[in-house]
Parts: structure tokens; C-alpha cells; sequence
């Protein structure tokens, strides 16, 4: 309820320092600005609004609102910050003397300049979207029994937004990498669980030789946990529950905890599992830790000597620049760390939460080799 409420204040603040520049920028006067004020309240409101949408309205029609509501969105987030920026050098260039600035767009030029430079980056970012970038990563290890590629994908966000040519065009993308396993970090569902029939549908083709495995998200505790393993189970994901699994003949051991959406965030109910767990790992096994957020690892995955752990949720801050603020809830953002032998790999995910946008952290299907050291 927290974060429901502060993300209400601040996308309502955003709006209304949107609509003041633009009315400064216009020169309309309070009479005019306030005329327009109704309209900008509403738009505030529509995320909300677009989960009241009544499920048995036609499929096409809830996908375009709600397009419209989260291109929107990411509009106005880039209003809001080009509009700060445009604010801020307007007063710096009051310094030197006005001849030297005449150069710098005002009033109603500059709103055109802010509107055409944010035209350029949703249109760049809703491109972005749909371009997977491929990061691979090679690990050495004496412990597996033959090389082993593991395909890691996380936070597709299906639902009413997702189209079912870019779940089919994903599974694709994902089979031509030839994976032995294929783990799923969480977030696979999002909203509309009765209309992912078709989207589990295309995922159970994927038929890697070990099988593919996820760990729950906080978003499949959002829709619902029941409805959540229903999808898993149409799609041939098995899930990993707060437990460990060795896959037979592979040195392979699989540790996988849920996200602890109700657990109230609490970064302790990560560290209890692994603590709970730990009697179980072994370490003639090539562990590997699948969670959702890319936490315990300091505190505990790599003082255990867990040789791998994957996760998502971080979206690799997604659009530029709320990365710094994701960077402050997460110290490990995105990428490939290392501790020692005990690897961290937070993918970026390979969908979008929110706006169907991606700025300055591109969405991946991620390559992992486990190449058998006989050395």
C-alpha cells in the first residue's frame, strides 16, 4: 500500500510540473491552466483505472488501452525529465549576457524542442523493447559431467500487453541458443492470467534436454499463487519452491527460494532458506541458486560457497534514468559479478514492466556455458 501510494504522489506531481511548464511555456494564464487541469488529473489516474477494466471486454480493445495508458506512462516520465532539464538551463544561461543564448529555445519553441526531443526517445525505446542483446559467459568447473549451456530468462511480464508473436518470436530465440537448461527467474506472468492460455501454450514447447525451471516472482504472488503454479504447470515449468533438486547424471544441484513479496520485502527471508537448506547442498555438485531478486548473495550464497546464482527484477533500472534510483535498492543492478569461485549473474530480464519502453539497459536472453575442466 506504501509503494502504491508514493508511486500515486509522484506520478501526480510529475504531471503537474508537466502542466505548469507547458502553461509557462504556452503563456496561458491561470483562467486557461486551471481549464486544463481536469485533464491532466485524469490522466494521472489512468494506470489505475486500467486495472478496473472489466476481464470480459474484448482482448483487442483492453491490449490497446492499456498501450495507451503505459506508452503514456513512459511519455510523461521523459516530459517530466526534459522539462526539469529545460528548467534548469533556462536559469543557468541567465548568467552570461543574453546575447550570447539567443540560441537557447523559449517559451513556445522550447515546449516543441522538449516534445520532439521525447517523441525521439519512446520511439527509440519502444524499439529497444523488442531487440534481445545475448550476453554469454563461460564458467570453468570440474564438477558437471559433460559441458552444459544453460539459458537464463527472466521477467517477461506476460499479459495483456504481450503479444502472442513476441511470446512465439522468445521461445524461437530461445531454442536457436540450444540450451541444455533453461531457468526462469520469476515475474513470467504479470496481469490477465485468464487469457495466458496461448502464452503457456507456446512455452511448453520448449523442450531443453534437462528441463526447464523457474522460481516465483513477486508479481505471480500478485496475480495469485494458485492461478500463478496453474500457468507454470500448463507451461512445463517446474517450479523450485524454497528447496534444492539434483538433476540427475549432470553435477548439477538447483537451489531455488521465492521471492519474498509477503515476507514484507524482508531481505532475512532469503538468508533463513539458504540457512534451512544449507544441510542439503552438495558439494560434489556444481550448485546453482535461483532467485528472483539479486539478494543474500554477499551475506550468504557466496560465504556458502554456491557456485552460481541468477536473478532478474532489477530490469537494469529499465529506462535511463531511473537506474539510479533501482541502484539504491539494489547494489547489484545488472551483469556478471564475482566473489572468489561463487559467480552473480542479474539478468536485465527480456520484458518491460509498466512502460513498454527500454532506455539505456536493453533487454536479454542470457548464455551461461558450464565447460567441464579436466585440469
Amino acid at each position: 500500500m506504501t509503494f502504491f501510494l508514493t508511486a500515486s504522489l509522484v506520478y501526480l506531481s510529475m504531471h503537474l510540473l508537466v502542466w505548469a511548464r507547458m502553461g509557462a511555456q504556452l503563456g496561458l494564464g491561470l483562467r486557461k491552466w486551471l481549464i486544463g487541469l481536469p485533464a491532466v488529473l485524469a490522466l494521472t489516474a489512468t494506470p489505475f483505472l486500467a486495472y478496473l477494466i472489466p476481464a470480459d471486454w474484448p482482448h483487442p480493445l483492453v491490449r490497446i488501452l492499456w498501450w495507451l495508458v503505459f506508452v503514456w506512462m513512459g511519455t510523461a516520465f521523459y516530459l517530466f525529465w526534459l522539462q526539469i532539464l529545460s528548467l534548469v538551463l533556462q536559469g543557468l544561461l541567465k548568467l552570461p549576457p543574453a546575447a550570447k543564448t539567443r540560441w537557447f529555445p523559449r517559451g513556445p519553441r522550447q515546449l516543441l524542442t522538449v516534445l520532439a526531443l521525447t517523441a525521439i526517445i519512446v520511439l527509440y525505446g519502444l524499439y529497444a523493447a523488442t531487440q534481445w542483446e545475448t550476453p554469454r559467459i563461460e564458467i570453468r568447473t570440474p564438477l558437471v559431467t559433460a559441458n552444459t549451456r544453460i539459458v537464463l530468462v527472466s521477467d517477461t511480464h506476460f499479459g495483456v500487453m504481450t503479444r502472442q508473436a513476441w511470446v512465439e518470436r522468445l521461445t524461437g530465440f530461445v531454442d536457436e541458443l540450444e540450451p541444455d537448461l533453461v531457468l526462469l527467474a520469476g515475474d513470467q506472468i504479470n496481469d490477465h492470467p485468464e487469457w495466458l492460455e496461448p502464452k503457456a501454450a507456446a512455452m511448453a514447447r520448449l523442450a531443453p534436454p534437462l528441463g526447464v525451471f523457474g522460481v516465483l516472482g513477486n508479481h505471480e504472488f500478485y496475480v495469485g499463487l494458485q492461478t500463478s503454479r496453474a500457468f507454470h504447470d500448463l507451461a512445463g515449468i517446474r517450479l523450485l519452491r524454497n528447496e534444492t533438486l539434483i538433476l540427475p547424471d549432470t553435477g548439477i544441484q538447483l537451489i531455488g527460494i521465492d521471492d519474498p513479496t509477503w515476507g514484507f520485502m524482508d531481505r532475512e527471508f532469503m538468508i533463513r532458506h539458504l540457512d534451512r537448506l544449507s544441510p542439503e547442498l552438495s558439494p560434489d555438485h556444481f550448485q546453482i541458486l535461483l532467485t528472483h531478486r539479486p539478494w543474500a548473495w554477499d551475506e550468504r550464497a557466496a560465504p556458502q560457497g554456491i557456485h552460481l546464482m541468477v536473478a532478474g527484477h532489477t530490469h537494469g533500472g529499465q529506462i535511463f534514468p531511473f537506474h539510479w534510483f533501482v541502484k539504491r535498492q539494489h547494489k547489484y543492478l545488472a551483469g556478471h559479478f564475482q566473489q572468489g569461485d561463487s559467480h552473480l549473474y542479474v539478468t536485465t530480464g527480456a520484458g518491460t514492466w509498466g512502460p513498454p519502453l527500454r532506455v539505456g539497459a536493453r533487454p536479454e536472453v542470457v548464455v551461461i556455458d558450464l565447460v567441464r575442466d579436466t585440469n
